[in-house]
């Protein structure tokens, strides 16, 4: 994935949460966009915490060369 790709999607107003899907399989629900810093090779996806709010858990390291698709959460995924 392009980063100024990733960058836009997060930057949309309203904001759309997304499942990020990784080429091994593994996929990461985004909620909420504060917790996700991207870099030029890498985003780093903080996970669980405040019901997907600015806080995190843990933190996924996610190479933006792995990153395969986004795709919206479905309308009951989106809350907490």
């Amino acid at each position: 994935m392009d980063r100024d790709e990733l960058l836009k999607v997060l930057k949309q107003r309203p904001f759309e949460p997304f499942s990020l899907y990784m080429s091994e399989g593994a996929s990461y629900a985004v909620k909420h966009p504060d917790p996700i810093i991207v870099t030029p090779r890498a985003a780093y996806v903080g996970l669980g915490g405040n019901g997907g709010g600015p806080a995190a858990d843990q933190v996924v390291i996610c190479s933006l060369i792995h990153i395969t698709r986004l795709r919206p959460l479905p309308e009951q995924t989106r809350a907490g």
